[in-house]
């Protein structure tokens, strides 16, 4: 009898679960993405897309999330194509600035309990004398101005993000205040991303909580997410389980065209300024941190009301009512508002974003440095295009030209090095009969991909290789999420000179070896010929021309890299000596000029070179070292 009702009860409670697993898959089947895909085509959705770019393909993990819990998971490719491993959900990547969204998290949950007020002065929480810096020291910087990225600071001289283990500073603090960078702009006059300016509110929360921001992070990010697999730290000394798995990952880059592809093996840095793009993690675990924003009791918080306020606006698009940051977390425009970070690293890219209202989530993980097909791709697959608006396409922008020469405000624009943002920051676009746009410098296409779809006035979609992004663009600044392009008045001029000057350095090298050539000859064959004292003059400017145009480039090169505050002080005093020697160079050759008889032609050469001499000086004197100590 027993056994009888036994049976019977399991029958019962079969018929039971599948009917509720039923009433669950019709659930399912109802909710759409904003793009139209039905949540339980969202699996094969993105295995199309993926298959239709398999050739831009290293590996690919991707997951979909809501309220309610993941909807789908997705492993494609190898982590480690030569030795045929698949990605896996073991398989580990890293996060880049995705992980700044774990410091704006902190800061929120520092807020919540009372530690932090968002509009005080942020000296308020440092130590005294600790922002050496300030170009507008009377101006107050608040949490809010690090959060929207508008404080006012450049990128930093110092900061190496692909740094060898031992030049890993042993805390924060000292970190940032090796990797302080000058305040270039006003507060809030720009929106310019700032890797600093995140870690230094990380440091924030270090004064604020009593703690180490490792710690902090994992006692009150991680442990109370689940996320055993995620690591923080510099070095992964948080998680050795990450850190072995990051050993097994190898990072590539990927093309249709095969003979473009590209093999960094390992590919493993350390980030000094950790808190802005150190986390590395499975899928798994960024997706629970990505749920953790969308559940209905959020378990970062405390209360609803500290969730609600982080997702509120902190700044928007020119005059608009378009935003554009909230409490550091960047919009992104399609068919419906998302909320989240996207991050790079040397070898790696992510991107981890919501929709606040309906709850759908992504997180793209991949191993290819500056992935925009599928961290851009799918998203813009599930959320839809923001011309899928109503009252949004059709718009007539014939009479609107943003053509020019752009610079970027994400990057060293005041002091020593700024000829950088002129070489390395710009973004030239050109109106094309059709009314679209191209990338293009000196007559040559860099990119001609990019469209710039109208949608309002001043108002574009920037579409590129899958990737689509709002910008605004009014009165020749030209907005794109997270940093502002100001419209040069002089065009491509300041990139002509930058570039002028070490093609001149060049010319003169190469003239340098002709002359020396020529002078062998000269004593193979035993010439009488003698160099006039004005001729050794304008050798010498030559050399000093050629030298300084060497330095120069290895200088802008360093600067890519990491430069030390060693090879700043070494480029400073041979600025100052080739700038003195010039002078000199021109005075002397100026004189020897006026009192020599020689004919019209040779005394104007002579002042020819004298004036450069002294141009020379003048550009060593205002753009080097007067503005060294800016950096």
């Amino acid at each position: 009898m027993k056994k009888i009702i036994s049976a019977l009860s399991a029958v019962l409670i079969a018929v039971s679960s599948f009917g509720t697993s039923l009433t669950a898959s019709a659930e399912a089947a109802e909710k759409q993405t904003p793009s139209g895909i039905a949540y339980s085509d969202i699996g094969s959705s993105i295995d199309s897309f993926i298959k239709e770019r398999e050739a831009g393909l290293a590996s690919c993990a991707v997951s979909v999330f809501d309220s309610d819990g993941v909807i789908y998971n997705g492993y494609y490719g190898y982590a480690d194509i030569e030795n045929d491993v698949k990605a896996d959900e073991q398989t580990v990547y890293e996060w880049g600035s995705t992980s700044k969204m774990l410091v704006w998290t902190s800061v929120m949950q520092q807020w919540e309990r009372g530690n932090i007020d968002l509009e005080a002065d942020i000296r308020t929480y440092l130590p005294d004398g600790f922002l050496t810096k300030l170009q507008y020291p009377d101006e107050k910087i608040t949490m809010l101005d690090l959060m929207s990225h508008k404080a006012g600071f450049q990128e930093s001289f110092y900061e190496n993000q692909e740094a060898a283990p031992d030049d890993v500073y042993d805390s924060l603090e000292d970190a940032v205040k090796a990797c302080e960078c000058w305040q270039a702009f006003h507060v809030g006059e720009y929106t310019a991303y700032s890797n600093w300016g995140t870690a230094l509110a990380a440091f924030i929360v270090e004064q604020t909580s009593g703690e180490d921001y490792v710690t902090y992070v994992n006692e009150n990010i991680f442990e109370p997410l689940g996320m055993e697999h995620s690591s923080i730290d510099p070095l992964q000394r948080d998680n050795e389980w990450v850190a072995q798995k990051r050993h097994e990952l190898k990072c590539y880059c990927r093309f249709a065209d095969p003979k473009d592809n590209m093999d960094f093996g390992e590919c493993r840095y350390a980030v000094q300024l950790f808190p802005v793009g150190a986390c590395i993690s499975t899928l798994e675990d960024i997706s629970r941190f990505g749920q953790a924003f969308v559940a209905e009791d959020c378990p970062l918080f405390k209360n609803d009301f500290t969730r609600d306020e982080m997702f509120g606006a902190t700044s928007f698009y020119g005059d608009t009512d378009i935003v554009k940051n909230c409490h550091g977390l960047w919009t992104n425009q399609y068919k419906v508002e998302t909320l989240g970070h996207g991050g790079n690293t040397a070898g790696c890219t992510a991107e981890l974003e919501f929709d606040p209202i309906s709850g759908l989530g992504i997180a793209v993980l991949t191993n290819e440095c500056g992935e925009t097909a599928f961290c851009s791709g799918i998203p813009v697959l599930l959320y839809g295009h923001y011309t899928d608006r109503e009252n949004v396409s059709g718009y007539d922008s014939e009479d609107e030209n943003i053509s020019g020469v752009y610079y970027s405000k994400r990057s060293i624009c005041d002091g020593a090095a700024s000829g950088i943002q002129y070489m390395g920051s710009v973004f030239p676009l050109s109106r094309n009969d059709d009314g679209s746009y191209s990338v293009k410098l000196f007559g040559i296409t860099f990119n001609d991909s990019i469209k710039f779809i109208p949608v309002g006035e001043n108002q574009y979609i920037y579409d590129s290789n899958g990737m689509e992004m709002f910008v605004y663009v009014r009165d020749g600044i030209y907005e794109m999420g997270y940093m502002d392009y100001v419209r040069s008045s002089t065009g491509s001029l300041p990139t002509v000179i930058n570039y002028g000057f070490i093609v001149f350095g060049i010319l003169c090298l190469v003239t340098l070896l002709i002359k020396l050539t020529a002078f062998v000859v000269r004593k193979v064959r035993k010439s009488d010929k003698k160099y006039t004292k004005a001729d050794r003059m304008i050798l010498a400017q030559q050399e000093i021309f050629a030298g300084s145009g060497i330095i120069y480039a290895l200088f802008t090169m360093f600067i890519s890299s990491t430069p030390t505050k060693a090879f700043l002080m070494v480029s400073c005093l041979l600025a100052a000596a080739l700038g003195i020697l010039s002078l000199a160079n021109g005075g002397n050759l100026c004189y020897n000029t006026i009192k020599s008889d020689v004919r019209t032609r040779t005394k104007i050469k002579q002042y020819i070179w004298a004036a450069l001499c002294f141009a020379y000086t003048v550009f060593i004197a205002t753009m080097q070292l007067y503005c060294f100590w800016k950096l």
